[in-house]
């Protein structure tokens, strides 16, 4: 479950940007702002990403030395024998395959060890690369497997390969499983890329709901604000204090919160992008709606 405090944050940076705009959505490009609002959530996803697949994918050079080992040793046997053909390029592509997952897999390395902000396009390219491959190889090596009994007469170099191939596709099956690394959910080993795919995935959809909703409400919202001001202007407010109160007031008269949580979360808004003076005017409108 997506951490409501940090919903509230990306509201407000959204009505922000929108009150900036004029206060409509109207020419407001919504998917630009969340690129732009999100890449820090997508930097860290993209490393925890990397992270995973490194961890994962830790003895896939014994696993290939193995396979390509036992693949060679096959596919010298099996060359010259015509009823054999079928089966030597079926070896020959997991053996092309397996060789360009270690490649994807050592530039997905080396493109991690860069810190520069701007890589990480780079690396989630690298972790698709190896993400696809190794699904690529886990089902080239499930379609061998049931062929190679087919061929008796081969049995001392086939049955090697049937183990390197089952052991190869383990490894493989692992890191195409990150791949949707949601259903990875409960697994501790995984719980930092987890929480990182939930925030990208569930953070838009909640932060715009609120802010979309405190949007439909804002005439309302105004109104009332206007009369807890008594006297004082809302143009006259700075436009970070005014969405704070928006989110406030929307929370505490429409979602019916508490208010000790309205005020808190509103004060921790203020401290965070307001400053520390805010935060008492804050708490004194949010008091007064509460009472009346």
């Amino acid at each position: 479950m997506i951490n409501k405090s940090k919903v509230r944050q990306a509201a407000l940076n959204l009505l922000y940007a929108v009150e900036e705009n004029g206060g409509s959505l109207q020419n407001f490009d919504l998917g630009l702002f969340w690129r732009i609002s999100q890449e820090k959530e997508t930097d860290h996803y993209r490393r925890a990403l990397a992270k995973a697949i490194a961890h994962v994918a830790r003895a896939s050079a014994d696993s290939a030395r193995l396979l390509d080992t036992r693949l060679t040793a096959a596919l010298d046997a099996l060359r010259g024998d015509l009823t054999a053909s079928a089966l030597v390029a079926d070896i020959e592509r997991l053996q092309k395959r397996s060789a360009e997952f270690d490649a994807a897999l050592n530039a997905m390395r080396y493109c991690a060890k860069d810190k520069r902000q701007d890589t990480t396009d780079q690396l989630e390219l690298c972790c698709r690369d190896v993400i696809n491959l190794s699904i690529a190889v886990e089902g080239l090596g499930r379609d061998l497997l049931p062929v190679l009994p087919d061929f008796p007469a081969y049995r001392p170099v086939l049955a090697p390969v049937n183990s390197a191939v089952l052991r190869r596709g383990k490894l493989m099956a692992a890191v195409a499983a990150l791949g949707t690394p949601l259903l990875l959910e409960g697994q501790q080993e995984f719980t930092g890329l987890v929480r990182c795919a939930q925030m990208l995935q569930e953070l838009r959809p909640a932060a715009e709901g609120l802010a979309l909703a405190v949007l439909n409400e804002k005439p309302r919202l105004e109104e009332r604000l206007t009369s807890l001001l008594q006297n004082y202007s809302t143009a006259r407010l700075d436009v970070v204090d005014k969405c704070i109160l928006y989110i406030a007031l929307y929370e505490l008269e429409v979602n019916k919160l508490d208010t000790p949580i309205v005020v808190s979360e509103a004060n921790a808004l203020a401290d965070a992008y307001s400053g520390g003076k805010s935060a008492p005017f804050i708490h004194g409108i949010i008091s007064a709606a509460a009472k009346a």
